[in-house]
């Protein structure tokens, strides 16, 4: 388990994340209040989409003001690439000065570090976090397709390898197929790394499954919309927490190969329910992927079993 302030991910049940997308101070701080009035446990602030977001000594000033506003929640900073879908670009140089002035500060929970930087001065901030006792969410965002099986679990890997605290990988899919491929990678690299938790999503319509039902998969945190979302596909906060409140499910590795199921309720309705879920999934054109079987679900070689 991973603390982001008091936020403890890889407990039970799937955390939510709403992150803030304004452009203006007064647009960033609004968007915080009402985050802050959901259900929501951590706020992600996009300082990308930020106007001043070049100018470290404005950041720090607008995250001062945001911090009492929290109410206890924790902060997750983000610059987020343009190559990886965000608003600005960024020279590698500025965006480590920018994380190691801010880590210090006691402003920010966590910090979102993207894969494909260089590595020796990701790792040297990546050990002044720790020190700090900031942690690492390191990220990697494919908005044009949904890559292998293979490349996925290893992209997972190599972020545990640099000692990211919470791997996190999103990806575009264009076929049911995709999403499956993404669903049984986040299974398998779970399974290696049963105690720690992972973040995985599928991105548009089609991946809205796995912002709803991803912790039966080892997904421990997903990303909601408080009015304008940050990437396409993102449930409003409200409808999000009662989707999970009625199928939010943590799923038991064991082995790389079997997984128990836990379900957040003890009515046998509702379990039936995320049988029905995954089904409907099956339907959609991936049956050989994927079957429900009496109590449980089959989804490509990993079994679950509800109860």
């Amino acid at each position: 388990m991973v603390r982001i302030g008091h936020t403890v991910l890889g407990d039970k049940g799937t955390k939510i994340c709403v992150p803030i997308v304004g452009t203006t101070m007064k647009e960033i701080l609004d968007a915080t209040a009402v985050a802050c009035n959901t259900p929501c446990h951590v706020v992600e602030l996009r300082i990308d989409y930020y106007e001043r977001a070049h100018s470290i000594d404005s950041i720090i000033e607008l995250l001062m003001l945001i911090k009492p506003q929290l109410k206890g929640r924790a902060l997750l900073f983000t610059w987020r690439t343009k190559g990886e879908g965000g608003e600005k670009s960024i020279s590698t140089k500025d965006y480590f000065t920018m994380l190691e002035r801010l880590i210090p500060t006691g402003l920010v929970d966590a910090i979102d570090i993207e894969l494909f930087f260089d590595q020796d001065r990701m790792l040297k901030t990546i050990e002044f976090a720790k020190v700090h006792g900031v942690t690492i969410v390191m990220s990697n965002h494919d908005f044009h397709g949904t890559p292998s099986h293979e490349v996925i679990v290893n992209r997972l890997i190599q972020m545990k390898k640099f000692l990211a605290d919470v791997p996190k990988m999103a990806v575009m899919p264009h076929t049911t197929g995709d999403v499956l491929t993404l669903l049984e990678a986040t299974a398998e690299v779970k399974a290696l790394y049963p105690s720690d938790p992972i973040i995985t999503m599928a991105m548009g319509p089609l991946g809205t499954v796995t912002r709803a039902a991803g912790a039966l998969f080892g997904n421990a945190m997903t990303f909601a919309s408080a009015g304008k979302a940050s990437a396409p596909g993102q449930i409003d906060v409200h409808e999000l927490k009662r989707i999970l409140d009625t199928l939010d499910v943590d799923g038991v590795f064991i082995d790389g190969l079997c997984m128990n199921v836990e379900c957040a309720t003890e009515d046998i309705g509702e379990a039936d329910d995320i049988i029905d879920l995954v089904g409907i999934i099956a339907s959609s054109g991936a049956h050989q992927y994927v079957r429900a079987a009496g109590n449980g679900i089959v989804i490509g070689d990993f079994r679950y079993r509800i109860g």
